[in-house]
């Protein structure tokens, strides 16, 4: 039996949100930054999900690409990306 890692399930609760399956169910699912980021830009940018971006290099993305914020941009902490 092949265990699924949380990596898999936040790729595939992404795609479910893509795919017209938005639910809370399926955001909670969604930890990895790289992929809560693109769900702001490709899905929806709501602050249950803009908070969760806690990668330096994708909250940097997500303040230059989709929203400049205050709360997320206290986690930029490398500064060559400010």
């Amino acid at each position: 039996m092949k265990l699924i890692d949380e990596e898999e399930i936040s790729e595939w609760a992404y795609e479910q949100c893509l795919n017209e399956n938005d639910t809370k169910q399926m955001r909670m699912l969604i930890r990895d930054s790289f992929l809560v980021y693109y769900y702001c830009r490709d899905v929806k940018d709501i602050e249950e999900m803009w908070n969760k971006i806690t990668d330096s290099y994708y909250v940097y993305r997500y303040c230059k690409d989709i929203e400049d914020r205050e709360e997320v941009r206290k986690y930029i902490k490398d500064e060559t990306n400010r």
